[in-house]
C-alpha cells in the first residue's frame, strides 16, 4: 500500500527543480555536484539536498576544495 507521502526525490530531481537548483554547484574539475556552502539554513528542499549531496565550496575558477587539495 502506498502512503500519501510524496515520493522520495532522486538527485536528478534537484537539478530540474529551480527551487533547489539555484543552491547547487558543480566542480569544473571532478564534475561532482554539491550544494553551495553559503546556502541558507532554511529553504525548500534543503533536507533533500543534504541527503543526496554534500556542501561544496568553489573557488573563483569553479574548482572544489577536494580538487584543490584542501
Amino acid at each position: 500500500m502506498v502512503g500519501l507521502k510524496q515520493p522520495q526525490h532522486d538527485p536528478e530531481w534537484h537539478l530540474k527543480n529551480p527551487r533547489t537548483r539555484k543552491w547547487m554547484v558543480q566542480c569544473v574539475t571532478c564534475k561532482r555536484w554539491g550544494y553551495r556552502d553559503d546556502a541558507p539554513a532554511k529553504f525548500f528542499g534543503r533536507d533533500h539536498l543534504i541527503k543526496h549531496f554534500e556542501a561544496m565550496k568553489l573557488d573563483d575558477r569553479g574548482v572544489c576544495d577536494k580538487c584543490r587539495g584542501e
